[in-house]
């Protein structure tokens, strides 16, 4: 399978792509060589490279000035969308949207289903919703593919780091750390959210929405919690309310996978085993844990 990845030089699409070496062809243009919002230099690339999948994992994500400025969360999250899912269309490949939690509002208990309607509480959600009705209606083969509190080896371009990578930086300056304890993710290392896309198109998953998480869920709190205890670490940590805070995040945004076990797919493991995993493979684990 040939594989057209955008967005690949991220942490998902670093993931994604070190996941397909030997089992697929995937090309991955920087942002430089081609920008998701340019029409004519994606639809140049798709019909140059003819791809049988088509992956867009390029976003803007700074949550931040979404809510400030707009323009540029919908320019990359929504018309980016359409082109590629347009392009990948036009050459008959199958398309694949990576997309977010933060669709949702926050206002259930249980978590929610990959058919629950999309109601977003801030404007990168709305571009994100706005993304995944675009796309579907480019390409009527797409998968869109939910992720949720994504942590990555190759880091996050937009945020400098990930959450796993701040809080170990946090604790290794001797900061005092304090974390919200009222918001309740799926938090996903970004290597088993790239190994479940491979195995939906290895699997010729119909199109349609997939939840990516891994399983289980916890605040932000109860995620340093655990970062601190599986890297044998004791910062000051306390927890903190949102309340008051400039841009509004769902409460709770579990993703729920109904989906996958028909396609003969095991559930995603475990939050926490997959951070421990995480932490153990960082540059360096084998020599502090030697120390």
């Amino acid at each position: 399978m040939r594989i057209l990845l955008f967005g690949g030089w991220g942490q998902l699409g670093a993931d994604l792509a070190a996941v397909a070496e030997g089992r697929h062809d995937v090309v991955r243009p920087s942002h430089a060589e081609v920008d998701v919002t340019e029409p004519d230099a994606v639809g140049a690339v798709i019909a140059s490279e003819r791809p049988d999948v088509v992956v867009n994992a390029a976003a803007f994500h700074k949550v931040e000035l979404c809510e400030f400025d707009p323009l540029p969360a919908f320019a990359a999250n929504a018309v980016g969308a359409w082109n590629v899912g347009k392009a990948a269309a036009g050459v008959g490949a199958r398309n694949v949207f990576i997309s977010t939690d933060y669709v949702f509002g926050g206002d259930t208990e249980i978590g929610y289903s990959e058919d629950d309607l999309p109601a977003p509480v801030n404007l990168y959600g709305l571009s994100k919703a706005a993304g995944e009705r675009a796309v579907r209606l480019a390409c009527a083969d797409t998968l869109v593919v939910r992720g949720a509190g994504l942590f990555g080896h190759a880091g996050s371009s937009g945020k400098g780091g990930n959450f796993v990578e701040t809080m170990l930086a946090k604790a290794g300056a001797g900061e005092a750390i304090s974390v919200v304890d009222d918001q309740v993710v799926s938090p996903t290392a970004t290597h088993d959210l790239a190994e479940r896309i491979l195995l939906l198109l290895e699997h010729r998953a119909l199109p349609g929405v997939y939840h990516g998480a891994n399983a289980g869920s916890c605040s932000w709190y109860g995620f340093a919690t655990s970062i601190f205890r599986l890297a044998g670490l004791s910062p000051a940590l306390e927890p903190r309310s949102t309340t008051g805070a400039d841009v509004p995040r769902p409460r709770r945004s579990v993703l729920l996978d109904t989906k996958t076990a028909v396609l003969g797919l095991p559930p995603m493991r475990p939050w926490e085993e997959a951070l421990g995993w995480y932490l153990q493979q960082r540059p360096g684990a084998a020599a502090m844990a030697g120390s």
